[in-house]
């Protein structure tokens, strides 16, 4: 089939149309993928889906054609060439972009955010899920654009940027407050943005947080959450170890905490430990 649609490309007449000539090519590396799938070729399968929408480019069909074999071709490269996949999947969603067709744009921004996530290249996933999230708001999805924009805050408190973290939860957490089916986890959010604060060594804007969030939220007022930051900002301000330990293991033995709260609690553990040292010399 490739062999053909090679062929069809270099053939030449003086009064054919050069769009049809594409057309059928593409056609011809589409059906050529399908045999390479079947024959458990994905690589080779991709490529010639990368092919026929070179081809569809160059040819009246929309763009939309070609975009979707691009995404085709990055899902047949995922497993063996990440890099390609990446490649393929930025090639659609800028042809989904310039057609307007951002619902779309917003899906594979997003996949193309998690295929580099479980690639472990998180400042790249970041800027896609960033991406995602305000195309997603473009359409009035809400809800994912919020999803989106929670894996960013993550990333950023990860990468030492708790700045922009505290900004993401703290916004995610009063958009939520209005709805009746995010509201119950505006508690989760605050709790996030009172250990980024802490995290950044900043007592004072912690306390102040904590007091802004008990007003905007009567759930976090006096939650479990909420209690457990005022023990960890007491255990920072008083450069108390132990009460820090104490506050972790009594909050942990109840809501389990995940990974990224360790990874947080480590963060400020450590940052205890320096200005403990500091306030003793």
């Amino acid at each position: 089939m490739e062999m053909e649609a090679e062929k069809k490309l270099k053939s030449f007449s003086w009064f054919g149309d050069s769009k049809q000539k594409f057309e059928a090519a593409g056609e011809l590396y589409t059906k050529a993928s399908n045999s390479y799938l079947l024959a458990k070729k994905p690589l080779l399968a991709g490529a010639a889906l990368t092919q026929a929408a070179n081809c569809y480019l160059n040819t009246n069909i929309t763009k939309y054609e070609a975009a979707s074999c691009y995404v085709k071709a990055a899902n047949c490269y995922k497993k063996e060439n990440s890099s390609a996949a990446v490649e393929s999947m930025n090639k659609a969603i800028a042809l989904y972009t310039e057609d307007g067709r951002f619902n779309m744009a917003a899906k594979y921004e997003k996949e193309l955010a998690e295929l580099l996530e479980a690639e472990n290249e998180f400042q790249s996933s970041l800027q896609h899920y960033q991406t995602a999230s305000e195309y997603f708001e473009h359409e009035g999805s809400t809800s994912s654009a919020n999803s989106c924009l929670l894996k960013v805050a993550h990333f950023s408190a990860s990468l030492q940027n708790f700045r922009k973290a505290i900004e993401i939860f703290e916004q995610v957490a009063t958009t939520s407050l209005s709805n009746n089916l995010l509201k119950w986890s505006v508690k989760e959010y605050f709790l996030k943005a009172g250990l980024c604060h802490l995290a950044e060594g900043d007592v004072v804007g912690a306390k102040k947080a904590l007091d802004r969030y008990a007003k905007q939220s009567p759930d976090f007022n006096g939650s479990r959450e909420h209690k457990f930051l005022i023990q960890l900002t007491e255990a920072f301000e008083n450069f108390d170890q132990d009460e820090f330990k104490n506050a972790v293991g009594e909050f942990d033995s109840i809501s389990k905490l995940d990974e990224w709260k360790s990874a947080i609690l480590v963060t400020i553990s450590e940052k205890l430990k320096e200005d403990e040292e500091e306030d003793l010399t």
